[in-house]
């Protein structure tokens, strides 16, 4: 499988577990689409497939990124925010435990997750790091 084929199916998976929520591959949706959904998943690569060894393609591990953001008013508590994200987080979690039941993984790895609710007093959103991880 090519690591679009990876990306799009991530995005069918995670369609199915949020159901109403808009998910995407492109990154501007998370402006342009932003007040037509209340919350937007984005689905990106973040680089290229790593390999072990020079030629050994079995090792690879591809990196990539979930960006989950939901619009809120500025009145929104931090503690509101934060209920949001782990919402947030949860949904993700269930994404790579569901990879991990199917017959043929994509061996998701969820290496971080990180938020600031200093930087952006609208929105709740979560990065999500996570990898293919095939070793």
């Amino acid at each position: 499988m090519t690591p679009e084929q990876r990306l799009n199916t991530v995005k069918d998976n995670l369609k199915q577990i949020v159901g109403i929520h808009h998910v995407t591959r492109n990154y501007s949706d998370l402006d342009t689409e932003m007040d037509k959904h209340e919350r937007i998943y984005a689905v990106l690569s973040s680089g290229f497939p790593q390999f072990g060894s020079l030629y050994d393609t079995e090792d690879e591990v591809h990196n990539f990124m979930i960006v989950a953001q939901q619009l809120v008013n500025e009145s929104t508590t931090g503690e509101q925010k934060e209920a949001i994200e782990f919402s947030m987080l949860e949904v993700i979690k269930e994404l790579v435990a569901q990879d991990g039941e199917t017959n043929e993984p994509l061996n998701l790895e969820l290496v971080s997750a990180r938020t600031s609710r200093q930087m952006d007093p609208i929105h709740a959103w979560v990065l999500f790091e996570l990898r293919f991880n095939d070793l």
